[in-house]
């Protein structure tokens, strides 16, 4: 693996580990949105769901950038009309499919049930609507991510899969581990978690 490949394993994993960091401690993130640590504009926001919102919003340019300057200046990119029909078809099909999982999500959970509002302690219904009524897809907003970047990459015909094998490494560990009740376990016998001693008021 080459520094510039530690560089990119690196940026994408920011957001895994940001999101992983709000739901383990989403007390200790609500103490440092209110001790300002994220910005004047971030602590004036009275519902921490929207403060991990815009943070997630910045964390996605950091991802897109990466992508981007991957398709640009290290893969070898096709226009569409010259990719194999297969690999194209193959593409789009990913890209519809994990755009159609990541708005659904969206429609069903709203900001307040993607960005933790549950783990913020807002509250958050439950919903049994599609995508969440398929029992052929587990986190369906993190595989239409998958699916997606894997689609670009296909369409575009591209030459390397470094990205796309990192973005997957880094969203199934969260569904896995980073995000799942056995990496909250082990984070909380390692560091420890006391509600008691930060301040949200």
């Amino acid at each position: 693996m080459s520094a510039e490949d530690l560089y990119i394993f690196f940026l994408l994993g920011i957001e895994r580990i940001l999101y992983g960091c709000w739901y383990i401690y989403p007390n200790y993130f609500k103490f440092q949105v209110r001790m300002g640590a994220f910005g004047e504009n971030i602590k004036n926001e009275p519902l921490f769901w929207k403060s991990a919102m815009t943070l997630g919003k910045y964390i996605k340019v950091i991802q897109f950038s990466v992508v981007t300057y991957d398709l640009l200046y290290r893969c070898n990119i096709s226009h569409p009309l010259d990719v194999e029909p297969k690999r194209l078809i193959a593409g789009i099909a990913l890209v519809l499919i994990g755009q159609v999982l990541n708005v659904a999500v969206f429609k069903a959970l709203g900001g307040v049930g993607v960005y933790y509002g549950h783990e913020f302690g807002y509250p958050v219904k439950r919903v049994s609507c599609f995508p969440y009524n398929a029992s052929w897809i587990s986190d369906p907003q993190y595989w239409g991510v998958v699916f997606t970047i894997w689609g670009i990459y296909l369409t575009l015909g591209a030459s390397m899969f470094t990205v796309p094998v990192v973005e997957t490494f880094w969203y199934v560990s969260s569904m896995k581990f980073i995000e799942h009740q056995r990496g909250r376990d082990i984070a909380r016998k390692l560091m420890g978690d006391d509600p008691a001693k930060y301040s949200h008021k």
